[in-house]
């Protein structure tokens, strides 16, 4: 429970009714910068100071009559911070008598943050919709106004007085237009959609004015209709200028429903040749540029030209539309794609123009051929894969064999060799008994060589993603302790904290890095003095510590920079360098990378070494 409370970002603590504290967590140190096992004992206007003593006191002495308190609080920080919070004081009532009470204290900043910040942003919602160009509006379910801005008020010719509790904006409808109107926003309701519309209204002075209205019907908890929020636009001028201009776009509407892009028209019986904006761009040319057919057709690279003008002559001859994507030649002599649209015109069953859309296509063309590019590629890489995933089980599958047909003679010798030094002890050879001892040893290191070359070979060949399970800690200690050889065991000393019992970790990956730090450490100290396996608990970030501390020479400065590295520890052990550590410091680096922690060197001199293992707690997820 410990643990949990000094992992809560709240403070929690419990203050006798003496006012002196009796628990406090972890956040007290964050906020105060106090050590929570020094506030046991200590007084709570110790802790706050006169100041927010004087202001928590009216609560606290409430809390110790036995009523419970909520407050909210501004609470000045060891590092100048601000922060706001909530405050709750429970009382601690046993058989009738306060002992005490609860605090625990949550820390609201951001929420107030965010409370401004919501503050901040209705005041510009506000002002934005008061400079909107478009009239905004709100209408309760019986159609009257509960909020309009002036622009709308403009629109439809309400003074201010008369902007909001009224409905009498129904009886500026236009006659013509009102039915349809009321009959649209009652459908709104029904089917739950949107309210968009133009319509017509006559305004208090007479005009007549074309508004466009969209609306978001509005509903209460219960499902009935609580009215309608929208905006309308008064398009009056705009809808004019669209009926007088509706003969000379006639060309743009077409091209808007054939592409969208640039347009183009060619005159049958003239040979004229309009072009839009658009297409002079995709051309290259200057805006007074005036092309002929012929001179269009030039434009489509050499071998694109039979196809354009096949389809062109097809179109004429037949009605038949066409749709193509051409190679294509602009004016500056850039090579382009471009997708030609085009019908024919008939007047009296006689083909009289041709209307045609141009659309720049080489951005498409490129990325589609990128795609196949990198879609091959990847099919290529799916393939290579599949191969080094058989062969990775090949090589499991040989390692595998390899394992057991040269661990296991060799652990039988093993075996054999002790049960012979325990005969010859029995019977007094002591002569005999010192080769047996060094036969063991060395058959002991070839073993722990062959661990190690097998498992350098399966970290190679293992994914970047471990299953780690939340295992005793003593378990993995014992395991480890009993993996060295007999004679050695008594020389490892253990020290750790009481709060330290499970850590999430491959068992079998850790014993094998533990296993090796700990035979270093028992291999260069001497054998009379002890080696320190030493646990703690990490803040930042949350992990385990294991530090393995020896009493040996200490490593050579010149092997610090290089020692997990596995070509140049194997060059070491090679030249038998008396500081080389073979493959385990390289496995140990590899099994703290696989659990996503650290190994590291924080102590070496003449009077040894120490080695550190940081292993995360926090849990694989699932």
């Amino acid at each position: 429970m410990r643990r949990i409370a000094d992992r809560t970002p709240s403070l929690l603590a419990y203050w006798g009714s003496d006012l002196r504290c009796r628990f406090a967590n972890r956040a007290y140190s964050i906020w105060f910068g106090v050590d929570p096992d020094q506030m046991i004992g200590a007084r709570i206007d110790e802790l706050l100071g006169p100041a927010l003593f004087a202001l928590n006191w009216p609560y606290i002495s409430k809390a110790l009559q036995g009523e419970e308190q909520r407050f909210e609080r501004v609470v000045p920080g060891k590092d100048g911070v601000q922060r706001h919070s909530l405050a709750h004081y429970i009382p601690d009532v046993v058989n009738g008598r306060v002992e005490g009470f609860v605090v625990e204290v949550t820390e609201t900043t951001p929420l107030k943050a965010a409370e401004a910040a919501l503050r901040a942003s209705e005041h510009r919602f506000k002002a934005l919709v008061t400079s909107l160009p478009l009239g905004v509006y709100e209408i309760d379910a019986a159609g009257h106004r509960v909020f309009t801005n002036a622009r709308w008020r403009a629109i439809y010719g309400v003074d201010g007085l008369a902007a909001s509790g009224s409905d009498d904006w129904v009886e500026t409808l236009h006659e013509d237009d009102r039915a349809a109107v009321l009959k649209a926003r009652e459908r709104s309701f029904l089917h739950r959609v949107p309210f968009d519309m133009e319509f017509r209204i006559r305004r208090r002075d007479g005009a007549i004015r074309t508004v466009h209205s969209l609306g978001q019907p509005l509903w209460n908890d219960d499902g009935s209709p609580a009215g309608f929020v929208g905006a309308a636009d008064d398009v009056t001028e705009r809808r004019n200028a669209e009926s007088r201009l509706r003969s000379s776009e006639l060309l743009l509407e077409r091209t808007g429903r054939l592409a969208g892009v640039g347009g183009w028209e060619a005159d049958l019986r003239s040979g004229e040749v309009i072009w839009s904006e658009q297409t002079r761009t995709i051309h290259e040319v200057a805006p007074a540029y005036r092309p002929t057919l012929q001179a269009a057709v030039a434009f489509f690279a050499p071998e694109a030209r039979p196809v354009i003008q096949a389809a062109i002559d097809a179109a004429i001859a037949s009605g038949t539309p066409w749709d193509l994507e051409l190679p294509f030649i602009s004016a500056t002599g850039r090579s382009l794609w471009v997708r030609s649209l085009g019908e024919v015109e008939f007047e009296q069953g006689v083909p009289v123009r041709l209307t045609g859309a141009f659309k720049d296509v080489s951005q498409r063309r490129e990325q589609e051929s990128k795609l196949l590019v990198e879609r091959e590629a990847r099919t290529r890489s799916e393939r290579h894969a599949l191969e080094l995933d058989r062969l990775l089980a090949e090589r499991s599958e040989i390692l595998e064999v390899l394992a057991h047909e040269v661990r296991q003679p060799l652990n039988n010798a093993s075996a054999a060799l002790q049960s012979a030094a325990a005969v010859l002890k029995r019977s007094g050879d002591a002569p005999a008994s010192e080769p047996l001892a060094r036969a063991r040893a060395v058959l002991g290191t070839v073993l722990a060589s062959i661990d190690n070359t097998l498992a350098v070979a399966s970290l190679l060949a293992r994914s970047e993603s471990i299953h780690r399970v939340d295992t005793d800690v003593d378990v993995l200690l014992r395991l480890t302790v009993a993996d060295m050889p007999a004679e050695a065991q008594a020389r490892v000393s253990i020290e750790r904290p009481p709060g330290i019992s499970t850590a999430p970790l491959d068992l079998g990956l850790m014993r094998l890095a533990l296993g090796n730090l700990l035979r270093n450490a028992l291999r260069y100290s001497a054998s009379d003095r002890p080696v320190t396996v030493r646990l703690c608990d990490v803040d930042e970030p949350l992990a385990l510590a294991i530090d393995v501390s020896d009493h040996g020479p200490g490593l050579a400065p010149g092997s610090v920079p290089t020692l997990f590295d596995r070509s140049k520890q194997r060059q070491a052990h090679a030249r038998q360098d008396p500081h080389g550590f073979g493959l385990g410091l390289y496995i140990v680096k590899r099994v703290m990378d696989l659990h996503g922690g650290q190994v590291a060197l924080t102590r070496n001199g003449t009077d040894g070494a120490t080695l550190r293992l940081l292993l995360p707690l926090v849990p694989d997820e699932g």
